[in-house]
């Protein structure tokens, strides 16, 4: 069964023409507490990582990789923070100056 990355809007799919286009695919972390800051960095409401889902490369830095191998690993610790989120689920933030 392909594997199809689980942010919000993305279409990549595990293909063989992704693959040659250098798009790798990345499980969810075991860590519980990593696997959960991954979660809430995709803002899907309700959505529970399971065993085989993944992110494309796309939403991660380069830094975030290990590419010294033959396999593209993700590097301990880091998180995805790359995403294309529609107006309704993006951030608001406000300055508050002391008056």
């Amino acid at each position: 069964m392909p594997q199809l990355c689980a942010a919000w809007g993305c279409t990549n799919r595990s293909t063989i023409e992704n693959r040659s286009r250098g798009i790798t695919f990345h499980r969810f972390p075991k860590n519980k507490e990593l696997r959960r800051q991954w979660e809430v960095a995709l803002r899907r409401e309700g959505f529970s990582a399971s065993e085989s889902s993944v992110l494309c490369n796309e939403h991660f830095k380069p830094e975030d990789f290990d590419r010294t191998g033959q396999i593209v690993r993700i590097r301990d610790g880091a998180k995805p923070s790359i995403f294309s989120f529609p107006p309704h689920l993006q951030r608001v933030c406000f300055i508050v100056t002391g008056l």
